[in-house]
């Protein structure tokens, strides 16, 4: 049974669908793989010498965009009870089967079964032991790390049916510092998502869309997008891809259009290097 202290020291998930929000800064860099499987590290220096490094400490691999999608969730349930004049737990305290309703793991009918909870539970796992190191959101200190897991701590509550298999009761998530702090700091830097995002199937997709999303805006402040070159994505993708590869399926993306409100145009740049520029989709009324 749970202590007056503990219960003061946990948030209760929000029922229902909240607003998606996404970590502006996680959407710029590589801290997770695009690649379904088999990635253990990436290393990235941005433009302004920001640093990524991204490790596994049980020496597996790192989680992938689409275990991302339970930090989302998460990012999302904090931040609906921010803008509700609350100040929420670092850790969250929750239903599975809600988490993976709102972010659409289950079947075309709606429904969460074995398959989905087993998905759930090997993604939490990789995500409280994907390490990241880096500068970013480091302002008084470029020089200085910031050490933390995507997850710092999760726990799950199960039962076993009359069959022996494992249905889960509850769970209980803490977010690590560094995105509780982008959540709830005075200098919010989160960004609105369309839930489209998690129909996206394809990891360079959801790569693109939150660049875009990051980059690109809402057309408002920034009606020509923004450009990046095609070797500046193989790098901020963290993508294992051979270069020339990564440049045969950006092509493709681009040709597939799947980027839901935003466009992308392959242009030329001035030293004749491909560049992609990515620009918000003006609605038609």
């Amino acid at each position: 049974m749970s202590t007056a202290k503990e219960q003061l020291d946990l948030f209760v998930a929000l029922i229902g669908d909240v607003p998606l929000r996404d970590d502006k800064e996680m959407m710029s860099a590589p801290m997770v793989s695009i690649a379904k499987r088999g990635q253990r590290r990436i290393e990235w220096e941005g433009p302004s010498g920001q640093q990524v490094v991204i490790t596994s400490t049980e020496g597996d691999d790192i989680a992938t965009i689409w275990d991302f999608d339970l930090v989302i969730w998460a990012i999302s349930q904090l931040n609906a009870a921010v803008e509700r004049g609350e100040t929420p737990a670092q850790t969250i305290s929750f239903r599975p089967y809600d988490l993976m309703k709102s972010i659409r793991w289950c079947d075309s009918m709606g429904r969460v079964g074995g398959r989905e909870y087993e998905r759930f539970k090997a993604a939490m796992n990789r995500l409280r032991a994907t390490r990241i190191r880096t500068t970013i959101r480091r302002h008084d200190r470029k020089d200085r790390h910031e050490d933390f897991n995507l997850i710092s701590d999760f726990t799950l509550d199960e039962i076993k049916d009359a069959d022996g298999h494992a249905k889960p009761l509850g769970a209980q998530m803490t977010i690590p510092t560094w995105i509780y702090r982008a959540v709830t700091g005075s200098r919010k830097e989160v960004l609105s998502i369309t839930p489209l995002y998690f129909d996206l199937t394809s990891g360079l997709d959801r790569f693109l869309y939150r660049l875009a999303r990051r980059h690109a805006g809402n057309g408002l402040d920034n009606s020509d997008g923004w450009a990046f070159s095609f070797r500046d994505l193989h790098r901020r993708s963290g993508s294992q891809m051979r270069y020339a590869d990564f440049a045969k399926a950006l092509r493709k993306a681009i040709a597939a259009e799947k980027i839901p409100t935003y466009e992308l145009i392959e242009e030329k740049g001035a030293n004749g290097d491909p560049l992609l520029r990515m620009r918000y989709r003006q609605l038609l009324l």
